[in-house]
């Protein structure tokens, strides 16, 4: 990672899954503990469809890149999802809390939003703005690769 968020302690994250009301998936759960998010540089920023730009951290003290701020936000499709990180073309990185979906990464295309009465689902992974990207945490972080010029 090319910048890191704030050192957290195992408190700090018990705390946030408090508020949260949900345990992170284990892998995630390493991730804020380990690197605790940050702008991952050139070698490791490119998944299928462009480049992440950012992974919110716990407790930065800049709102833009404060995982409790961003998840405060509207229009996060379901409390199940956990708002976790964004591209530079306004695609946000999900990762499902609960559920058959437990622990799997989602992208939600926020560049072409659709209304909500465009596509009226009775479950949040089955709409249109959704897809899956990865299976894991563990598994988005070992797909990226270099920045493709």
């Amino acid at each position: 990672m090319e910048r890191r968020g704030p050192a957290v302690h195992e408190s700090d994250v018990a705390a946030f899954e408090g508020r949260l009301g949900h345990r992170l998936p284990d892998d995630y759960r390493r991730f804020l503990l380990e690197v605790n998010g940050g702008r991952p540089d050139d070698t490791s920023c490119q998944y299928k469809f462009g480049v992440i730009n950012q992974f919110f951290s716990l407790n930065d003290p800049h709102t833009g890149r404060d995982l409790t701020a961003a998840n405060k936000r509207p229009a996060i499709p379901s409390r199940q999802l956990l708002y976790v990180g964004v591209d530079g073309m306004g695609t946000r990185f999900l990762v499902a809390l609960a559920g058959d979906q437990r622990g799997q990464v989602w992208i939600q295309d926020m560049a072409n939003p659709r209304p909500d009465d465009a596509n009226p689902r009775v479950l949040w992974h089955d709409r249109r703005d959704l897809e899956k990207l990865a299976d894991s945490f563990e598994e988005l972080m070992r797909t990226l690769g270099p920045l493709q010029q």
